[in-house]
C-alpha cells in the first residue's frame, strides 16, 4: 500500500505502538513477597519504653539507611521489570546521494517512481536525490529464555532481603534502646542506694562521735565508721559517673534526638517473665528471624537462576513493528509499516553446560548457607534461653538476699545498741545490705535485658508490650 503521509500520521502511529506494546507479560512476573510486619503503636507517654522506641524509629540513622536501601532495592526491581515492556524508538534520517541503487530505492520508498525512471540513462547516472525518513520502531521479547523473569526475581529477592534487613535493624535498635533505657534506670537507682548509704553512714559517724566523746565507745569504732562512710562516698562518686555514662549511651541508642530525650520514668519490671519450652522458642526463631529469611531468599533466587540456565536450551522469540514516512522533506512523503516475528534457536552454545553446572553449585552453596544459618539460630536461642533462665534464678535469689540482709542489719543494730556486739559487726551488716541492694538492681536489669535478648533471638522484639505491667 502506498499513501501520502505526514508528521501527524507518524506521531499518531508512534503513540499507537506505545499503547499496543505497553502491557507487559505477567506470566513470569512473580508477586512481591510479603514484607515483615512491625506492629505500629499509638503515641506513647513520654518517658516510657514505648515512647523511647518510637523516638528511636524516628531519629536513629540506621533506620534511615535501611529505609533508603529498601527504596533502592524496590527501584532495582522496577528496573528489571522493564524487560517485560517493549523498546520503542523514534528516528529521523536525511540522506542525499546519486548512488543508482539509493536513488532507485528511495523513489520507490517515496512512491514517486514513474515510467521515466526505467530509462537506462537515468538508471545508470541518476541525479542526486534527497530522502528524509522518519521511523517509529517497537520490539517486544515474547520469550527471552527466562532472562527477564530471572532478573525480576533477583530484583524482588533484593527487595525482600532489604525489607527483612529493615526489620532486623529495627529489632537491633530496639534491643539497644531497651538495654540503655533500663541501664539509665538501674544507674539512677544505684545512685539512690549510694546516696542513702552515704546519708546513713554520715549520721552514724555523728552518733558514734558523740558516744566516743562521752567515753562510751573506743576510738577504733569511730575510725571504722568513718572508713565505711568514705567507702560509701567513693561508691556514690562511681555510681554518679556510671549514671552519666548510661545517659549518654541512652541518647546514642535513640539516635541522639534534639533536644535530648527526657529521663526515663518507667521502672524496671520486677516480675519474673513466663518461660516456654526451648523447642517453642527454637521453632519461633526459625519461622520469624529476618536474617534466616534473607538466606532463604538467596536460595530461592539461586534456584531461579538454575531454571534460567536450563532455559538456554529453548528458543528465543521476539516481535517487532515499524512505521515510517519517507519523502523529499518532513511535510510530505509515503508511509509504510512492517510487522514481524523473529524465532531463533541456538542449536549449540558452549556456555550452556558450564552455566548449568555453576548454577547447580550455587544452589548447593545456598542450601548449605541456609542450614548453617538455622544451626546458628538454634545455638543462639539456646544461649539466650539459658541466660534468661539463669537471670530468673539470680533475680529470685537476690530478692531473698535483700530481705535477709535487711533483717540481719536490723538485728545487729539492735544488739549494738544494747552493747551486745561490736561496731565491726554493724558495719559488716551494713555493707552486706548495701551490696545485696546493689546486686538486686543488677539482677533485675539482667533479667529484663536477657528477656529482650531472647525475644530478639527469636525475631519477635517488635514493641514494648512484653515489658509493660
Amino acid at each position: 500500500m502506498k499513501a501520502r503521509g505526514n508528521a501527524g500520521a507518524l506521531i499518531g502511529t508512534f503513540v499507537f505502538l506505545c499503547l499496543v506494546f505497553s502491557v507487559p507479560s505477567r506470566a513470569s512476573n512473580p508477586e512481591p513477597a510479603a514484607a515483615p510486619m512491625v506492629p505500629s503503636t499509638a503515641e506513647a507517654p513520654a518517658g516510657t519504653l514505648a515512647h523511647a522506641l518510637q523516638t528511636a524509629l524516628a531519629h536513629h540513622p540506621k533506620i534511615s539507611m535501611a529505609n533508603l536501601k529498601t527504596q533502592a532495592a524496590e527501584a532495582g526491581r522496577r528496573a528489571a521489570q522493564a524487560g517485560y515492556y517493549p523498546r520503542i524508538s523514534l528516528s529521523h534520517k536525511i540522506l542525499r546521494s546519486n548512488n543508482p541503487v539509493f536513488v532507485f530505492g528511495s523513489l520507490l520508498e517515496q512512491a514517486r517512481f514513474g515510467e521515466e525512471n526505467f530509462d537506462p540513462a537515468f538508471l545508470n547516472a541518476p541525479n542526486p536525490l534527497t530522502n528524509a525518513r522518519t521511523e517509529a520502531v517497537a520490539s517486544l521479547s515474547l520469550f527471552d529464555q527466562l532472562y527477564t523473569a530471572t532478573r525480576v526475581a533477583e530484583g524482588q529477592g533484593a527487595q525482600n532481603k532489604a525489607r527483612f534487613m529493615e526489620d532486623w535493624v529495627r529489632q537491633e535498635i530496639f534491643l539497644g534502646v531497651i538495654r540503655s533505657f533500663y541501664g539509665v534506670r538501674v544507674a539512677r537507682e544505684r545512685v539512690g542506694v549510694a546516696e542513702d548509704a552515704v546519708k546513713e553512714t554520715k549520721a552514724q559517724v555523728r552518733r558514734i562521735q558523740d558516744l566516743f566523746e562521752n567515753g562510751q565507745v573506743v576510738r577504733s569504732d569511730l575510725l571504722a565508721a568513718q572508713v565505711q562512710h568514705l567507702e560509701f562516698s567513693q561508691q556514690l562518686v562511681e555510681a554518679q559517673g556510671h549514671y552519666a555514662t548510661a545517659q549518654a549511651a541512652f541518647q546514642t541508642a535513640l539516635g541522639r534526638p534534639s533536644p535530648p530525650y527526657p529521663e526515663p520514668t518507667q521502672k524496671i519490671p520486677s516480675l519474673l517473665v513466663p518461660l516456654h519450652s526451648l523447642s517453642h522458642y527454637t521453632e519461633e526463631a526459625l519461622a520469624s528471624r529476618p536474617d534466616v529469611a534473607m538466606v532463604r531468599e538467596d536460595l530461592r533466587v539461586a534456584r531461579l537462576r538454575l531454571r534460567e540456565a536450563r532455559a538456554r536450551y529453548l528458543p528465543r522469540v521476539d516481535a517487532f513493528s515499524s512505521y515510517g514516512v519517507s519523502g523529499p522533506d518532513w511535510e510530505s512523503g509515503s508511509s509504510d509499516y512492517t510487522l514481524g516475528l523473529a524465532f531463533r534457536w541456538d542449536l549449540y552454545e558452549g556456555q550452556r553446560r558450564p552455566g548449568i553446572d555453576q548454577a547447580l553449585a550455587l544452589v548447593a552453596a545456598a542450601e548449605a548457607q541456609v542450614r548453617e544459618a538455622e544451626d546458628q539460630v538454634r545455638l543462639q536461642v539456646v544461649e539466650a534461653f539459658e541466660s534468661l533462665r539463669a537471670a530468673r534464678e539470680r533475680l529470685n535469689l537476690s530478692l531473698q538476699a535483700v530481705a535477709q540482709a535487711r533483717e540481719a542489719l536490723r538485728i545487729v543494730r539492735d544488739r549494738y545498741a544494747e552493747g551486745l556486739t561490736t561496731i565491726t559487726e554493724v558495719l559488716r551488716a551494713e555493707t552486706a545490705y548495701r551490696r545485696a541492694q546493689w546486686m538486686e538492681l543488677g539482677a533485675r536489669y539482667d533479667h529484663v535485658v536477657r528477656y529482650a535478648e531472647l525475644l530478639f533471638r527469636t525475631g519477635r522484639l517488635h514493641d514494648a508490650a512484653p515489658f509493660e505491667g
